[in-house]
């Protein structure tokens, strides 16, 4: 199945249908999942569940995640993870993609550079092509900022690499959104943001055109920050913004959060986060919990003031406000988090977050939690079963 991008709000992964986004965001249920999807849930309010999935793998931190299509020709969404470190100076290089109709890891050909720090995203493969490629960008060598960039394709199953990032950096963040206009790029970008080197934490901003297989350098960030989070998600209608915005988020930030419009070019400062998420916080955007209307961006994990969270916060664009939502079952920090498909839920979004730092002790972990936005009870043949009324199709 190809998939089809679309302008206004770009992180939402494939495997999702917009039929099943339009009707299942605008409310919550929440069952008892365990017994149906043989999970452990915890953490259960109006809010949503956050479910304890197989572990990865390779434990690590530092790593990247992305959503895209699975390899082998299947018609659904996995969730991706790639590079990072087991413990200080120990790069790895092993690429594990979930399946969540089987909700099982596979073990994928590896990372061709391994490194931590790196940035990773789901967006079309290079030469302007609709299926999804799983991109990973800059990083460290354990001694040197890169600017290396590398994609995998999930339909031949093999890494490329691309043309170099503009500037070599670590602990950067990446984010899909449509491409500013005016300057070369077309389509949907990837976007590198922030990051640091041996100057300290940077303003740059940098986007690449898969369509063009080129980079442009954009307006820098309000302030420099590293270990920050990112993301493409709809714009604050409330700010006079249209169509899909990027989201900086905290890293180095103090709580603070910022977004970028294509369309202007320029940065507008949000309201801060309740709580600062440093240390490389999960971000990823999603339908929004409790019957909030449109898409949401999620935060999750990273530290404050030195302290491990567990602490999940929601963006409303609509509202320009924050909620707090049920924290994880396990710290995370130095993590990486993406959406994509629930398990055994093909129609309902999960938001996943996997590894990381469980404790302050410097040794990574390989737990693997999705926060079930909405879940709806499946009876086979029924309404919302497979074959009926608002279920799967494969």
């Amino acid at each position: 199945m190809r998939r089809i991008e679309r302008s206004g709000q770009d992180d939402t992964p494939p495997g999702i249908s917009r039929t099943g986004r339009r009707h299942r965001w605008r409310r919550l249920v929440v069952l008892a999942l365990a017994p149906l999807l043989a999970l452990t849930a915890t953490g259960a309010t109006a809010q949503g569940v956050w479910l304890t999935l197989p572990s990865i793998p390779t434990a690590r931190s530092g790593h990247a995640a992305a959503t895209a299509p699975c390899p082998g020709g299947l018609q659904k969404a996995c969730v991706y993870v790639f590079g990072g470190q087991l413990t200080a100076g120990g790069l790895r290089n092993e690429f594990e993609a979930f399946n969540p109709v089987t909700n099982a890891w596979a073990t994928l050909p590896p990372l061709p550079t391994p490194r931590s720090g790196l940035a990773g995203r789901g967006a079309p493969c290079p030469g302007g092509l609709d299926d999804g490629c799983v991109y990973a960008i800059g990083g460290t060598d354990g001694t040197t900022p890169l600017k290396t960039v590398e994609a995998y394709s999930p339909a031949t199953n093999a890494w490329a690499t691309l043309p170099d990032l503009p500037t070599a950096r670590e602990d950067l963040a990446a984010a899909k959104a449509p491409c500013p206009t005016g300057l070369g790029l077309r389509g949907t970008c990837v976007y590198a943001i922030g990051g640091r080197n041996a100057s300290g934490p940077l303003t740059t901003v940098e986007a690449y055109s898969p369509a063009t297989e080129t980079w442009a350098t954009l307006r820098d960030l309000p302030v420099a920050r590293t270990d920050l989070g990112a993301v493409g998600a709809p714009c604050p209608p409330g700010l006079g913004l249209h169509g899909g915005c990027v989201y900086a988020i905290d890293g180095t930030g103090n709580g603070s959060v910022t977004v970028y419009s294509p369309v202007t070019n320029a940065w507008v400062t949000l309201p801060a986060l309740p709580v600062s998420h440093g240390d490389r916080p999960a971000v990823v955007a999603a339908p929004c919990p409790g019957g909030l209307p449109g898409g949401c961006v999620y935060v999750i994990g990273g530290t404050s003031a030195g302290v491990l969270l567990r602490a999940v916060h929601a963006y409303s664009p609509v509202a320009n406000s924050w909620v707090t939502l049920p924290l994880t079952p396990t710290p995370h920090r130095r993590t990486a988090g993406t959406v994509a498909p629930c398990p055994k839920e093909s129609a309902s979004p999960c938001v996943y977050v996997v590894g990381g730092l469980p404790d302050n002790g410097g040794v990574a972990g390989a737990a693997t939690e999705a926060f079930a936005v909405e879940h709806h009870l499946q009876r086979p043949g029924g309404p919302g079963g497979p074959g009926g009324p608002g279920g799967p199709r494969g």
